[in-house]
């Protein structure tokens, strides 16, 4: 099996079809045991998507989090873009401090991919 690894969807709207392939990547990744662990981290931009309900992203968002696991999105991001009591509303996702989240991942090896 390989490694851990972390999908950062940093990505906004007008890079939807990327934030898509990243949360993909995690749905199928999971269901076929591709990897060891993968977590998915929303930072930046592609909060805003989660904000704004977009209907595809948080189908992806809910498959994922059915698999065991919610993603993740930065609390600090949406406090800055005042979304933060919309993330929060969301279930099926953890919002946090993504600083030393990521570093604790990043100092265990997980590999970062970006999206």
């Amino acid at each position: 099996m390989a490694k851990n690894i972390l999908i950062m969807i940093n990505s906004g709207k007008d890079q939807k079809a990327k934030v898509l392939a990243g949360l993909n990547l995690a749905v199928v990744g999971k269901q076929k045991h591709l990897f060891d662990d993968i977590k998915v981290m929303f930072f930046g931009p592609s909060e805003q998507m989660i904000a704004e309900n977009d209907k595809e992203i948080m189908d992806m968002i809910k498959n994922f989090s059915d698999l065991g696991e919610k993603p993740m999105a930065c609390q600090v991001v949406g406090d800055s873009m005042k979304i933060t009591d919309k993330l929060k509303q969301v279930q099926t996702l953890n919002v946090t401090m993504i600083g030393p989240v990521l570093a604790d991942l990043v100092s265990k090896g997980y590999e970062v991919l970006n999206f």
